[in-house]
């Protein structure tokens, strides 16, 4: 019975790994689209220059281009086309896949409704490509460095567990005695072990090569839940009960923007603890199974067994309940590098639009509000209260952004009343050079880091089937042995 669920959980296992596979596919699609855009600025800055007209300098440079970014371009040059504005939809006002696309259609869009410029003596269009090509090329190495940085650690994960029944059935061909450590109680306890090892070390690594962000424009499982009147009404009740405590976790929660409020927050704390309870459900149900708990000291007794397993359903459930704390711990330092990235955007999109006295302060915040995640939620406040409260509306977006580098662009838009956008960001240029060598030195460090943590994570489950399906079986064996003279 016991190889049978061995079997089971490395099915579980390759399908785990094809799912890895596919997302890492995904991700080197990412990169692969990096590599196409920096290759059709160049060709479009060339084009442009030859021709002098916007639409056929894009036209002309989708040659050099791959069918995802092809397609992306052709709904670019549609939207142009059709001159919709900003309230059409479309794709002015959707989210493009890349922000690289949602930049140059900011630059395109600007070009087409009100000229193009000269910058000392430089189009400003071909001027702006550059600043655009920066925030690629940037994107670009950091993906390569980080490929090969954690090149073979989740095959390393994964691939140990799969010699687990190779590594039972040369130990019972040598002594019929280690089948104990294998067929018993610890043979189970070792199999669930090294299975949850291998599983927590690939996601783990994954979540440190390709680390996610909560979306706060994505309808989450969380947000279902909270529309069902039951768990709605008794979300509130707790809330009301804890409303100092509540509201100071609400306010910690408004700093990661995209990870909700309190009333999701809690309803994800509820589905964690429901998920472990019944994940540890099943590892129970496979232990009756395969008969280890029929073999387990002092489980003769119903009752005591029945007891044991609410025990253990307990303190999965307690352990998931805290599992989205954790996560927040941990999203607080991705923020970070996640507000300077996010933060260089907004300053590449007004370096792109600062130069036309049409631009309005309104626009340039929808425009920050497409670019945005994690400060998505305080940009989308921003703009529904800006037609009727202008200044208040900035000053309250200043406190929700909480990040310095940010909080002085708003101060900036704050002075757009009273003079030139173009001079209200006369040293933008500048600050930009110096935040983007700052983030990219920073960028370098954490992935160092993170690189190293992982590589002590992938031995772990190679570790631990070495010693606890191998070595500790042999010693104890060869000790029993000993004693036996």
């Amino acid at each position: 019975m016991q190889l049978i669920f061995n079997l089971i959980l490395e099915l579980l296992l390759l399908f785990f790994w094809l799912w890895i596979i596919r997302r890492r596919k995904s991700k080197e699609a990412d990169e692969k689209l990096l590599m196409e855009q920096e290759r059709f600025l160049d060709e479009l800055a060339g084009q442009y220059a030859k021709r002098g007209d916007m639409l056929e300098a894009l036209e002309e440079s989708m040659q050099v281009c791959g069918s995802r970014s092809g397609k992306e371009l052709l709904r670019m040059i549609d939207a142009l086309r059709s001159e919709e504005g900003p309230g059409d939809g479309g794709y002015f006002g959707g989210t493009a896949q890349n922000a690289c696309f949602l930049l140059l259609f900011t630059l395109c869009y600007t070009i087409r409704s009100f000229g193009d410029l000269q910058i000392q003596g430089v189009s400003l269009f071909v001027h702006n490509i550059r600043y655009i090509k920066e925030e690629v090329r940037t994107e670009l190495l950091r993906r390569q460095e980080g490929r090969y940085a954690f090149l073979g650690l989740t095959a390393l994960c994964v691939i140990p567990f799969f010699f687990s029944i190779p590594i039972q059935l040369w130990s019972g061909s040598i002594s019929t005695g280690l089948n104990r450590f294998y067929t018993g109680t610890y043979g189970f306890i070792t199999l669930i072990i090294c299975f949850f090892l291998a599983v927590f070390g690939a996601v783990c690594v994954q979540e440190l090569q390709y680390p996610t962000m909560p979306c706060g424009k994505k309808r989450t499982l969380s947000m279902r839940v909270l529309q069902i009147p039951l768990i709605s009404m008794l979300i509130d009740r707790y809330i009301f009960a804890n409303y100092s405590r509540c509201l100071k976790k609400n306010e910690a929660l408004k700093e990661l923007q995209g990870f909700g409020n309190i009333r999701e927050f809690l309803v994800k704390k509820l589905l964690c603890g429901l998920g472990m309870v019944c994940a540890v459900g099943l590892i129970l149900a496979g232990c009756v199974w395969t008969g280890a708990a029929d073999r387990l000291p002092g489980t003769s007794d119903a009752s005591v067994t029945v007891l044991r397993a609410v025990i253990v359903l307990f303190l999965s459930a307690v352990t998931g309940y805290f599992l989205p704390d954790a996560w927040v711990a941990i999203l607080r330092v991705r923020v970070g590098q996640q507000k300077s990235e996010e933060t260089l955007r907004f300053e590449t999109l007004i370096l792109i639009v600062r130069h036309y006295s049409m631009i309005t302060v309104e626009e340039i915040l929808r425009w920050m509000e497409r670019f945005s995640v994690v400060f998505s939620r305080a940009l989308q406040r921003a703009v529904d209260d800006f037609s009727y409260r202008r200044r208040d509306s900035l000053e309250q977006l200043k406190e929700d952004l909480s990040y310095e580098p940010a909080v002085r662009l708003v101060d900036a838009l704050l002075v757009c009343d009273d003079i030139p956008v173009a001079q209200a960001f006369y040293d933008l240029e500048g600050e930009r050079a110096y935040h983007m060598e700052q983030h990219r030195q920073k960028a370098e460090d954490l992935q160092r880091e993170k690189a190293a943590f992982a590589r002590v994570i992938a031995f772990l489950p190679f570790v631990a089937l070495l010693a606890l399906r191998l070595v500790i079986p042999f010693v104890l064996e060869g000790l029993t042995q000993l004693n036996s003279y």
